[in-house]
């Protein structure tokens, strides 16, 4: 049960993420686009590492 507590907080921050990049692609700002993208990358490699 824990582990899918656990899922479901990834998830809700990946939705958070989610919803930034989109929000910067609508507004045109390219450089935090690809500051949120490589922050994603960067949390999602070191998950899978643990």
């Amino acid at each position: 049960m824990e582990d899918m507590a656990v899922f479901k907080s990834y998830l809700r921050g990946l939705l958070f993420r989610l919803k930034a990049i989109k929000e910067a692609n609508k507004n045109g700002d390219k450089e935090e686009v690809d500051r949120l993208v490589s922050e994603l990358i960067d949390e999602t490699q070191k998950g899978i590492e643990d």
